[in-house]
């Protein structure tokens, strides 16, 4: 619910146009300007506090948010060509030296993710860090069973019809041409100890994760990833992405357990992170498949 302090309201009109849902509204009443809440709409509220945060003279107010401090909107320190000299610099880093990461470079990297935007305003996003090495060995166990299993199962025209049938031609495709010819080696390497291409021997294991009910719940949980990224690699932490892990942790009984998820929340994203092991020396050309102004 939102609520308008009278004294300091100027009607000047600023939050109700800011707002998505036009839920507070300046309108003429008995020949003065006044800005009200709109009785058919504020049950739309999704409680996002833009309106707060953009009222010039602090009069409006989220309920949710209260107690919660809107500090000033800082100027920015950083220019254009920095910022992309920072993702110009950034790699998928897959080899990560023999050293831990302190909890305290941890909670900076999490910090960037705690200020990422989301589609629904929602605070439903959760982060699990992971670094124990116990744990990330007894993971890896389990990921590797999992996929071994799976690559018997879909190379039977049978399981393979099944699968296609409940998660889609799509998914069958990616695993059949993309995910599995790797894996294959991936998991020979793994049982005859040459190297772990799940985990990669990573010292952290972050993983986003969000109620499945949630309607922007991937979106959210990767666009917290990317703010981890990104102060990830000004901190001197690689980072990867990995697609692999997720479908591990929501479908193996074992391995929920271990994670001990919420009731109905799903991992969405993860990333492997730990100190680089070979720095890169040159950038790689990289470009969008196309760019159009229409």
């Amino acid at each position: 619910m939102l609520r308008i302090d009278r004294d300091k309201c100027t009607a000047c009109g600023i939050c109700g146009t800011t707002c998505p849902r036009h839920i507070p509204e300046t309108i003429n009443r008995e020949s003065e300007r006044v800005t009200v809440i709109s009785t058919e709409r504020q049950n739309l509220c999704m409680e996002c506090g833009h309106c707060e945060a953009v009222c010039p003279n602090q009069a409006i107010h989220v309920d949710r948010l209260a107690g919660e401090i809107f500090e000033p909107v800082p100027k920015l320190s950083i220019s254009e060509s920095q910022l992309l000299d920072l993702m110009k610099h950034r790699r998928s880093i897959r080899r990560y030296e023999d050293k831990p990461v302190s909890r305290d470079i941890l909670d900076r990297i999490l910090e960037a993710a705690h200020l990422a935007p989301t589609g629904t305003a929602s605070r439903s996003t959760g982060v699990l860090v992971i670094d124990n090495p116990e744990t990330l060995k007894t993971l890896s166990e389990h990921f590797f069973t999992l996929y071994s299993k799976l690559e018997k199962l879909i190379s039977n025209p049978f399981t393979r019809f099944i699968f296609k049938k409940r998660s889609g031609k799509v998914k069958l495709n990616t695993l059949q041409t993309f995910v599995m010819p790797g894996m294959h080696w991936y998991i020979m390497w793994y049982r005859e100890g040459f190297s772990n291409e799940i985990l990669r021997d990573c010292p952290v294991l972050i993983l986003f994760y969000s109620p499945v009910l949630e309607p922007m719940a991937e979106d959210n949980c990767t666009i917290a990833t990317f703010h981890a990224i990104l102060m990830a690699e000004i901190l001197g932490i690689g980072t990867c992405l990995n697609h692999l892990i997720p479908p591990a942790c929501n479908h193996d009984c074992e391995v929920k357990k271990i994670l001990n998820l919420p009731v109905n929340c799903e991992v969405y994203t993860s990333l492997t992170a730990g100190y680089p092991r070979y720095p890169f020396k040159r950038i790689i050309p990289r470009r969008l498949a196309a760019v159009r102004y229409l």
